[in-house]
C-alpha cells in the first residue's frame, strides 16, 4: 500500500511540475526550440529580451496596479460579507452565498464579454482604465475571499466577540479589537490569493484594455500570437518565480508573525 501511495503521489508530482520545469529550462536554453530536457548551454540572453520588450514592462507595472486595487475592494466587500453570513441571521442566506459563488461557475470569457459590453454601453471612461479592469476582476476574487474569511470566522469564537459586547464595546469596535484579530491568518491569506488570481486573469482582460496598454499575461498572450521565441517562457519563468517569492515571503512573514501558531493553539481550543 505505501509503495502505491508513494507512486500516485510522485505521478501526480511531476504531472504538476512538469509544465513549470519545461518553461523554466525553455528560458535559460540557448536553443530557440527546446528538444530535451537537457539544454545544450545556459544563457539569459531570453530573460534580458524579455525585460526589454516594452509590453512586457508597462504590463508588470499595469498588472499591479490592477491586482492591488482588485484585491482591496474585494477585502472591503468581502470580510463584511463574510461576516455578515457567518455571524448574522440574515432572511435568504443560503440564496446569497450562491450568489456570492455563482461567479465561479460563470466562464471567464462570458463575464469579460458582459463587462465589455457594460462598459461600452454605459461607462466608455471605464474601458482600458486600472480601476475598470479592476472591478471587473473583483467578480472573480469576492468568491474566493467570502470563502476564505468565513472559514476563518467559523473557527475563530464568537464567545469572545459577545464578551466584548456585553462589558460595552460598539458592534463595530468589537469587531476591529477581538474578531479581527482572530482572522488575521485567513484574511492574509485571501489578500495573497486574491492578489495572485487577479496578476494571472487573462480570459477576462483581454476584453477591457486596448492592445499597447494590457496587464503581462494579456501581453504574453499577445505576443505568442506574433512570435514563439523564448522570450515568453522567460517572462513566465520570471512570474512563476515572482509568484513563488510573494508566498514564501508570506510564509515566512506569517511564521515570524506567529499567527500560524496562534491559529493553530485557536483550533486546538475549539476542538476541546
Amino acid at each position: 500500500m505505501r509503495v502505491l501511495r508513494a507512486v500516485f503521489l510522485t505521478l501526480v508530482t511531476v504531472f504538476v511540475l512538469a509544465p513549470l520545469v519545461v518553461v523554466l529550462l525553455a528560458s535559460v536554453s540557448p536553443d530557440e526550440v527546446l528538444t530535451s530536457l537537457v539544454p545544450d548551454g545556459f544563457t539569459l540572453h531570453w530573460i534580458g529580451e524579455a525585460l526589454d520588450y516594452e509590453p512586457f514592462r508597462v504590463g508588470i507595472l499595469y498588472s499591479v496596479e490592477v491586482a492591488a486595487l482588485a484585491t482591496a475592494i474585494a477585502l472591503l466587500l468581502g470580510t463584511p460579507a463574510a461576516y455578515a453570513l457567518a455571524r448574522t441571521r440574515i432572511p435568504a442566506a443560503g440564496f446569497l452565498r450562491s450568489v456570492f459563488v455563482a461567479p465561479l461557475s460563470l466562464p471567464r470569457v462570458v463575464a469579460g464579454f458582459c463587462f465589455f459590453t457594460l462598459y461600452v454601453s454605459l461607462f466608455p471612461t471605464a474601458y482600458g482604465t486600472v480601476g475598470g479592469v479592476a472591478f471587473a476582476h473583483v467578480l472573480l476574487l469576492l468568491p474566493f475571499v467570502v470563502a476564505l474569511i468565513g472559514a476563518g470566522l467559523a473557527g475563530s469564537d464568537p464567545a469572545l466577540e459577545e464578551a466584548a459586547r456585553d462589558l460595552g464595546a460598539s458592534p463595530l469596535k468589537a469587531f476591529f479589537r477581538v474578531t479581527l484579530p482572530q482572522i488575521r491568518m485567513p484574511l492574509l491569506i485571501a489578500a495573497v490569493f486574491a492578489f495572485l488570481t487577479s496578476f494571472d486573469e487573462v480570459d477576462l482582460s483581454i476584453f477591457l484594455m486596448p492592445a499597447d496598454t494590457t496587464t503581462l499575461p494579456v501581453a504574453i498572450f499577445l505576443r505568442l500570437q506574433q512570435d514563439q521565441d523564448p522570450t515568453t517562457s522567460a517572462v513566465s519563468s520570471l512570474m512563476i518565480v515572482g509568484s513563488l517569492a510573494v508566498a514564501l515571503l508570506t510564509g515566512l512573514a506569517v511564521r515570524r508573525a506567529g499567527l500560524w501558531r496562534e491559529n493553530t493553539r485557536s483550533g486546538e481550543g475549539m476542538d476541546e
